[in-house]
């Protein structure tokens, strides 16, 4: 695994192993022909990494990230998240382990048009029981961190770029998830709202939270604890 570390990352070799990937593998089935998407992945991350993934187009970021979601099944290996072995939790049962155990980040926020940013935040924990006078003094104060606090009641439309992408993230830490994976979160905005966002994602990553991002960016790279790069389905260890 070819990997680029700082300070942070030699602080996090203490910390706890929160995720192990094992040998996972993608094969897709054109015609006759089999595709690797993904071939024998083996990451460890500790509790408050902030870990970067990048590679050309086509080279299995996204694979990567859509297994480790359990968003796709894998033709082989183990994805172990915080004690849970994710690969083999019954179909039936992922919705709740994606609600519980990770928070999702999307490049085009995902946000409900007709909900304000607070409605938005509330309803990623309605259907993990949290009552709904606790959903909203958290969503409010996730909401508030972020730096949206005057910002509660717009609705998507009335938030710039930057300003949904925030309240995107508030909405992935809803749940107090072990994992944030975000796919390209900075790719469709100014370079200013990057950098915003990603001091948020370090500030998030000095506080504990374990956050996996998918970018091309390597202005976004640089900032990360680590960096690891794949090519045609393998990450190397260089």
């Amino acid at each position: 695994m070819s990997a680029e570390k700082s300070g942070t990352d030699r602080h996090n070799e203490g910390q706890k192993v929160i995720m192990q990937v094992e040998n996972l593998s993608k094969t897709y089935i054109r015609g006759k022909i089999p595709i690797h998407a993904l071939l024998c992945a083996c990451i460890t991350v500790r509790k408050g990494e902030f870990l970067a993934i990048m590679g050309p187009s086509g080279s299995g970021k996204s694979t990567l990230l859509a297994l480790i979601g359990t968003l796709e099944k894998a033709t082989d290996g183990k994805v172990i998240l915080d004690g849970t072995d994710l690969t083999s939790v019954p179909e039936k049962l992922l919705p709740r382990v994606r609600r519980e155990k990770i928070g999702f980040i999307f490049q085009h926020y995902n946000l409900i048009p007709t909900l304000s940013a607070l409605e938005n935040v509330e309803l990623a924990m309605r259907f993990s029981g949290v009552p709904k006078k606790e959903r909203k003094e958290r969503a409010k104060s996730l909401l508030e961190d972020l730096g949206l606090g005057d910002r509660l009641n717009h609705r998507p439309s009335e938030l710039s770029g930057g300003e949904q992408q925030r309240v995107s993230i508030a909405r992935a830490l809803a749940n107090r998830p072990a994992l944030i994976l975000a796919d390209e979160p900075t790719g469709e905005v100014d370079s200013k709202t990057r950098d915003s966002i990603v001091r948020t994602f370090k500030e998030l990553s000095e506080k504990g939270q374990t956050i996996l991002v998918v970018t091309h960016d390597p202005e976004v790279a640089k900032e990360c604890s680590r960096v690891l790069r794949i090519t045609d389905g393998v990450i190397n260890d260089n």
